[in-house]
């Protein structure tokens, strides 16, 4: 499996990265999830040579960190855990994830995940988003606080803006960002991955199958539950578009023996500034696939064509 450095960060992670959100998430959310499953989900990434497996606390309340905690025992030497904070537990499920940087908050969060992880280091801190209440400052010295303890090895940023990360990075390193990036959200290609270019910040991308939109398992009589039955892509006119591009990208994947699902990762992978893809799973079997979208090169002529298909 190929590798790259994350940002300056002196990192090498693998070329995609395993997501953990269904892992932990609720059964109305992503359907069953088998804690098996999902433990023997991680040791094939790893035996598959996908080394950074990325989780958050919020993802089931603290259960996607201690599946990956299980995981990870005797083979922690293999695996970079990247993990986030800022996103508290709500206090009711109709209430959304308070959000906290505060040094305090940050501090106990790491604390929380180190335990849960059962590791005395998080490789890849990330503050999942930003908090409006609290200046950057202060959370930022939290971080640069445990990086200097050895607690974290790398700070990172999700959902951040090229603003807000140019006032954090006053105050201390930020080695990488985390943002949505997929053929229907290409918003992070206009100026997030430009300025992680230009400042040596490491590209981890979410969501690039779309919520499995992109892999061609759904069809035009196929309905939809939990967080897809809200997300827009899923509904009327967008997704009979959507389909009808995953049909085209179907015909250019199977030139090169490849599902839609390995056409979509590898297009992905080698978008440019893009250090890794962060792609989810559930099974040993996704992980397999998923794997299957990178190792080999899509021609300059083929990404032209799906480069008008996304534009079509």
């Amino acid at each position: 499996m190929q590798k790259r450095f994350l940002g300056d960060s002196g990192l090498e992670v693998s070329v995609i990265a395993l997501g953990t959100w269904a892992m932990g998430g609720a059964v109305e959310t992503w359907g069953q999830v088998d804690d098996r499953e999902s433990i023997a989900a991680i040791h094939q990434a790893l035996d598959l040579g996908i080394n950074l497996v990325d989780t958050a606390p919020i993802y089931g309340l603290g259960h996607s960190e201690e599946i990956v905690g299980k995981a990870i025992q005797g083979r922690r030497s293999e695996v970079l855990v990247a993990t986030k904070c800022g996103l508290l537990f709500p206090k009711s499920n109709d209430e959304l994830p308070p959000r906290c940087l505060s040094r305090e908050s940050v501090v106990r969060e790491c604390e929380d995940s180190l335990r849960r992880l059962r590791t005395d280091v998080i490789d890849v801190y990330q503050c999942h988003w930003p908090d409006p209440e609290t200046h950057i400052r202060e959370t930022m010295d939290a971080l640069t606080t445990l990086l200097e303890q050895g607690k974290i090895r790398a700070i990172g940023l999700s959902n951040f803006s090229c603003e807000q990360m140019t006032a954090a990075r006053e105050f201390g390193p930020v080695h990488c960002l985390q943002s949505p990036l997929s053929m229907l959200q290409l918003r992070a290609a206009e100026d997030l991955i430009p300025y992680c270019i230009e400042h040596r910040i490491g590209v981890l991308t979410y969501g690039p199958l779309a919520k499995g939109l992109l892999t061609g398992k759904f069809g035009k009589d196929s309905r939809f539950e939990g967080i897809r039955s809200q997300d827009p892509e899923f509904v009327g006119e967008r997704y009979r578009r959507n389909l009808g591009m995953v049909d085209r990208l179907g015909k250019i994947a199977a030139d090169y023996d490849k599902t839609v699902t390995q056409l979509v990762i590898n297009w992905t992978a080698s978008f440019r500034g893009v250090t890794a893809p962060i792609v989810g799973a559930k099974r040993p079997s996704q992980v397999v696939e998923n794997a299957g979208g990178v190792g080999w090169t899509i021609t300059e002529e083929d990404r032209a064509r799906i480069d008008a298909i996304i534009r079509s």
